[in-house]
Order: structure tokens, then C-alpha cells, then sequence
């Protein structure tokens, strides 16, 4: 088990410890104090022989790996209550060093706090205590205890460094300190050479949850460019070019994926057929949508053949939205969607079956304008020439005001021309009667030749031109229901 990472350089590994050791009570030429004591390396502290030489035989059983039983030996040397200041803060140095290569986390966090708070360590040696601590905590969930023992050690002269700087970002990502967090994020990205995927994680983090979108899309364009078979940064990417109104570049992005095979689930294809949409290439989005559902890569839900019959409506491909959209309302039996298919029904030309469609949808219920409904019931009808079935249809719009002008409009339409076409089959017929009228005439002036041109009492009777036995009966006369033409 590795003893926690410095970010000093201080003293942290065991051949870091052997030398502090040994420069606190190695039998090699010690200094002498006055009162025949070995004097420390700080400011004349001084750690004496007897527990110099305990602490050795200690180190031996670290080396033998006996973490364990060290430990146990410097919390006894502890309990003696003998050492001094300096020689407690030492023990507790050793102890928490001891107890963390055991697997006592919680137990080094301990000792090196109480190490800490002795204040009897040189400063170097306290704030690596510091930051080994703060790790420590961090990593425990323990975040505000770890930022703070951390920013402590950099306040009295410790270095910040990449790794540092990450954890101190993290710490406050996790307060909800974002600000603070931010800046140790930008130190992290800056300090690390070069910076790998967690500084640009990290960073991003604090970009999203701030709302800042122009960093947060320069930083992804950044990602991207590093990791271009990375899918995520790609989607992400387009996603926040959309948010920052780059529509057009995210839609590109978007397309280049998909033919680059790296768009394959079924929400992120149903996405660029939307995208093809809104760019106003519904074909292209159609074709796209319509080999996916057939491939199975698209889920076969009613939602999404709405969007591809949509894309064939958008792209004026009415045949090929037909099937589609019969299929829809067969699927979901819903009025908007018989709608939806009579409006294409009707668009194809086939009046008679839009009508009954429409017919449909309306008794099926849920629409959002019923009245537009049975307007394009009415305007099935007139293109059938039904125009006594448009009137009920386009009388029945008039119950909704936003329909109403539209069917009012229909209504009067249809009485000109219901009045145009009464005149003009008058004027048709009374041009029939005067061409009838003119022939019977030249007929009467005609030689009778036979016995078939009279009738039993001797009345002249008339072999009528095609067309004029309809006004005239077979001597000539005009028909009584037509006298009044």
C-alpha cells in the first residue's frame, strides 16, 4: 500500500522517512547537545537517545512490512507520556504513516491532525501532513475538512501543482462551490502538461453547471479536435452548438456522424431526421428515417412513423406518405391521424376516400380544430361535385369562430356556383329548344312523303332531331314543362 502522494516533494515515501530518521537519531555523528541529547533537525529541537533508538527498531518492523505492529509500537511510545512537544508531533507523524500503510485511513487521518495541532513540526513537514491529510479526507466524502487542511498548506508556502489543484476542484465541485471551483479547474487544465481527459472533465463540469455556454463549446471544440473517435464529445458538441443558435453547424456535425457510422441508436437517428426538418431537406430526412425503421435501428413506435409521414407531407410526397400514414392511424385508431392521412388522400387527388378519412377522424374525436375538420370535409365534397353534402359539411364549421369565415366563405362559393351553373343549364337549354324549334320547323314546311309523317286522325307528326324529343313531343309542340324556360 503506497503512502498518500505529496505534492510538496517532501518527505513522503519510506526512503524519505528513513532519511528523516536518520537525520533525527542515525548513529552516524550525531550533534551533541549541551545536555548530551541528540539535537533535532528544526531549530534545535532535539529527540533523545532512547527514543531515537525505540523509533528505529520501529522502522525495521516497517521494512519487515509489519505495518501493524508499528503502529501499535509508536502509539505505546506515545502513552508514555515522556516526549516532548517535537518528539509527540514526530510519533504522530509516524504513527499516522504507520496506520494508513495498515489500512486505517480513518486512524492516520487522526494521528496527523493531532501531528498538526501540536504546531511543533518544521513547516514543510506540517503542510505535507496537511495535504496528505486533506487527500485522505477527500476521499472519504469528508470535503470541506479537505479543502480546508489543503488551501492551508498552499497559504504557508506549499506549491500547487496539477494533481493538487484536480483534487481541490473536485473538493468544491462537490461543496457546490463553483466559483472557487472553477478556478482551481482552470489552474488543474493549465498546470498539467498537457492536459488529459480529467482536466478537460473537470473543467467542462464547472462550465455546464455555471451556464457558461461559449466555454463550454470552445472547450468541447477542443475535445473533439483531441479525441475525434470519441462519439459523446461529438454529440455534445452538436448539442451545445445548437444551444449557442449554431443550428446549422450542429445539424452537419450531426449528418457527418451518421455517415461516418458513429450515430446507430434509435433516439440519435430520429434526431437527425428532425434536423433534415428543419433545414428544409425533408427528402433527404425521409429517405434517412425510412431505411432505419425498415433496417429495425429505429424503434417501430407510432411516434416515429408520424415524423416520416411528416417528412414525406413536408417533401410533397404524397404517395409515398400514404402508406405510411394509413399505417400510423391503423396503429393508434387516434383522430389526428386519420386526419393526417385524409389530408394526404386528399392532396394525392383521391377525394372520395380523404372525405371518408376525414369523416373518420371527427367521429374518433381528439382533434385540435374540428372545425377545419369538417371544412375539409366540405372541400372533399365540392371536389367531388357534391355540393348539397358540402353546404351540411361547411354549415357544420360555421359552429366555431375560427372556422367560420373560411366556411362562410365556401358557402357563398358554392351558392354562385350553384347559381352560375343553374343559368348556364337555362341558357342550355333554351339554346336546345330554339335549335329544336328551328329544325321542326324546317321539318313542317317539308312534302309529308309517306303515311308514317301522319298520325291515325291525320295530324302531322315529326321524326324529332337527336336531342329535341327531351322538349318537344312527336307533333311539334312544346312541352308543357318547358313552356315557362
Amino acid at each position: 500500500m503506497g503512502y498518500p502522494t505529496s505534492t510538496t516533494g517532501a518527505a513522503g515515501g519510506l526512503a524519505a522517512l528513513v532519511l528523516f530518521a536518520a537525520l533525527l537519531c542515525g548513529p552516524a555523528h550525531p550533534v551533541q547537545a549541551a545536555d548530551n541529547r541528540q539535537v533535532g533537525p528544526h531549530h534545535g529541537e532535539t529527540i533523545s537517545p532512547r527514543l531515537g533508538g525505540a523509533i528505529v527498531t520501529l522502522m525495521e518492523r516497517e521494512a519487515d512490512g509489519d505495518w501493524a505492529a508499528a503502529a501499535q509500537g509508536y502509539a505505546r511510545l506515545l502513552e508514555t507520556g515522556g516526549p516532548g512537544l517535537h518528539e509527540r508531533a514526530v510519533l504522530l507523524q509516524l504513527l499516522g504513516r504507520a496506520r494508513w500503510e495498515a489500512g486505517d485511513t480513518a486512524g492516520a487521518i487522526a494521528a496527523w491532525r493531532r501531528a498538526i495541532a501540536l504546531d511543533a513540526l518544521p513547516e514543510d513537514q506540517a503542510n505535507t501532513l496537511r495535504i496528505n491529510t486533506g487527500q485522505l479526507l477527500l476521499s472519504r466524502s469528508e470535503y470541506r475538512e479537505g479543502v480546508t487542511l489543503i488551501e492551508q498548506a498552499l497559504s504557508r508556502g506549499s506549491e500547487v501543482n496539477a494533481g493538487l489543484a484536480m483534487r481541490l476542484a473536485q473538493g468544491y465541485g462537490q461543496l457546490g462551490e463553483l466559483e472557487a471551483g472553477l478556478g482551481r479547474a482552470r489552474q488543474a487544465f493549465a498546470l498539467a502538461d498537457p492536459p488529459e481527459r480529467p482536466h478537460f472533465s473537470i473543467l467542462l463540469f464547472f462550465y455546464q453547471q455555471m451556464d457558461m455556454l461559449p466555454e463550454q463549446t470552445a472547450l468541447l471544440g477542443r475535445m473533439v479536435a483531441r479525441w475525434p473517435g470519441e462519439k459523446a464529445y461529438w454529440t455534445s458538441y452538436a448539442a451545445l452548438l445548437a444551444q449557442a443558435g449554431r443550428e446549422q453547424d450542429a445539424f452537419e456535425i450531426n449528418r457527418i456522424l451518421y455517415l461516418n457510422g458513429m450515430l446507430t441508436g434509435s433516439e440519435e437517428l430520429v434526431r437527425l431526421a428532425r434536423y433534415y426538418s428543419h433545414y428544409e431537406y425533408p427528402y433527404g430526412g425521409a429517405a434517412m428515417l425510412e431505411r432505419e425503421l425498415n433496417a429495425g435501428r429505429v424503434e417501430p413506435e407510432a411516434e416515429n412513423y408520424r415524423l416520416l409521414a411528416d417528412l414525406w407531407r413536408q417533401a410533397r410526397e404524397w404517395e409515398r406518405a400514404r402508406p405510411v400514414l394509413r399505417r400510423v392511424a391503423t396503429l393508434t385508431g387516434e383522430g389526428p391521424d386519420y386526419e393526417r392521412l385524409g389530408e394526404a388522400l386528399y392532396q394525392a387527388g383521391d377525394f372520395r376516400e380523404a372525405e371518408a378519412m376525414f369523416e373518420q377522424a371527427l367521429s374518433r374525436g381528439g382533434l385540435a380544430r374540428p372545425g377545419d375538420s369538417w371544412t375539409l370535409v366540405g372541400n372533399s365534397r365540392v371536389e367531388q361535385d357534391d355540393f348539397l353534402g358540402a353546404i351540411e359539411a361547411f354549415e357544420r364549421a360555421l359552429d366555431w369562430g375560427y372556422s367560420r369565415a373560411t366556411a362562410q366563405g365556401w358557402l357563398d362559393f358554392i351558392e354562385r356556383k350553384i347559381a352560375i351553373q343553374r343559368d348556364g343549364e337555362r341558357f342550355a337549354r333554351l339554346t336546345a329548344i330554339e335549335r329544336c324549334e328551328l329544325d321542326i320547323e324546317r321539318l313542317r314546311r317539308g312534302v309529308v312523303v309517306s303515311q308514317d309523317q301522319v298520325d291515325s286522325q291525320g295530324r302531322r307528326v315529326f321524326d324529332l332531331p337527336a336531342g329535341c324529343e327531351a322538349y318537344f313531343d312527336i307533333y311539334g309542340r312544346l312541352l308543357p314543362e318547358h313552356e315557362r324556360a
